[in-house]
């Protein structure tokens, strides 16, 4: 961990919060790079993963903190949405998921991940729960436009902080 590592993502004996802790109007902040946006700058619907992606949570980060990140690059920019937007026709929900690393700690980590039918916002969905049978393309598709529909750009890519 170097010197310059944001002291809000150190996990410091914080316990993980449950899923009742998320307020609707929080941000969740997502890495892109170039690569992600189309040619009028916005974000590309393929490039948007669902279900089970992560993210930051604003409560402890900042936009420019997912560029400390495993696999993370000081180039890469931020979106951000809100948890209401995550949890869109409670197809998914955000989970407080700290990464305990010691080169890169990252209390501030969320996964996003889906829900199984009449299941409420307020579950927890297990990690790396296979998808169920029922959960439909259309279904995923219609969630991922909708977090194109409502996502704001933090930080483009390569931009300094």
């Amino acid at each position: 961990m170097n010197r310059n590592y944001p002291n809000d993502l150190k996990i410091k004996n914080r316990k993980k919060l449950p899923t009742t802790e998320f307020m609707d109007n929080e941000k969740l902040f997502r890495a892109f790079d170039e690569r992600d946006l189309d040619e009028t700058d916005k974000i590309k619907l393929e490039t948007v993963r669902f279900p089970d992606f992560s993210c930051d949570w604003s409560r402890f980060s900042k936009p420019g903190h997912i560029r400390y990140r495993i696999n993370g690059s000081m180039t890469d920019g931020c979106y951000s949405f809100t948890v209401l937007t995550s949890r869109y026709k409670e197809i998914a929900t955000p989970v407080h998921d700290p990464i305990s690393d010691d080169k890169f700690p990252n209390y501030a980590h969320v996964e996003v991940r889906e829900l199984s039918e009449g299941e409420s916002i307020y579950f927890e969905p297990p990690k790396n729960r296979k998808r169920r049978t029922g959960s439909s393309k259309q279904r995923r598709l219609e969630y991922r436009q909708n977090m194109v529909n409502n996502l704001f750009i933090d930080l483009n890519p390569s931009e300094q902080l």
